[in-house]
């Protein structure tokens, strides 16, 4: 059985549960600096002066509530271990014909810079469903030999010829084509 504890701010604690009902609802992310910013500013909207969201007081909050912190499930993507195997075994021998400083590994990366936290604060018996989320991203290809000597400068791929989000930066984007002409 669970042993109750005194709630020392139970109108800021009920506010903050309602407030987060309603956000799990809409599928909407939150963290602990979320949560205890938002404590603070129901405290301060219902006249309470001496109220903390502290650390310690968070730690009681959520024990209180059976609130824990959960990974959103979402998309995922499974490799097939036996391809990896196999080219783990036959890439030594497709690269023992050339030097080190001449084997370039090239992987490009997406930056989705709209994208908020796949984790969030829910109660331990809910289901945790994430929403849809930003698809808004920069591609980014990295470049560089095996060495590590010759790493040749990051190319920003994005649709447009020049994306709003480097509005007032000059970008030389001729540095690559230079190396594999």
């Amino acid at each position: 059985m669970k042993r109750s504890r005194k709630v020392e701010f139970p109108n800021v604690e009920k506010c903050l549960l309602e407030w987060i009902k309603e956000i799990r609802d809409k599928n909407i992310p939150m963290d602990g600096p979320l949560l205890k910013g938002k404590a603070s500013d129901f405290a301060t909207k219902l006249g309470i002066k001496n109220f903390s969201a502290s650390n310690g007081w968070f730690q009681g909050f959520k024990r209180q509530h059976d609130i824990v912190f959960k990974k959103l499930s979402g998309e995922s993507k499974s490799v097939d271990v036996s391809v990896c195997n196999q080219w783990t075994k036959d890439l030594p021998n497709l690269l023992r014909e050339y030097d080190p400083e001449d084997i370039y590994s090239a992987d490009e990366t997406g930056l989705f810079f709209k994208c908020l936290t796949d984790k969030t604060f829910a109660f331990k018996e809910e289901k945790c469903h994430g929403g849809k989320q930003s698809k808004k991203r920069i591609t980014v290809l990295h470049c560089a030999n095996m060495t590590g000597t010759d790493k040749l400068p990051l190319l920003v791929i994005g649709k447009s010829r020049r994306p709003r989000c480097f509005k007032g930066l000059f970008l030389i984007n001729t540095t690559l084509k230079t190396h594999f002409h």
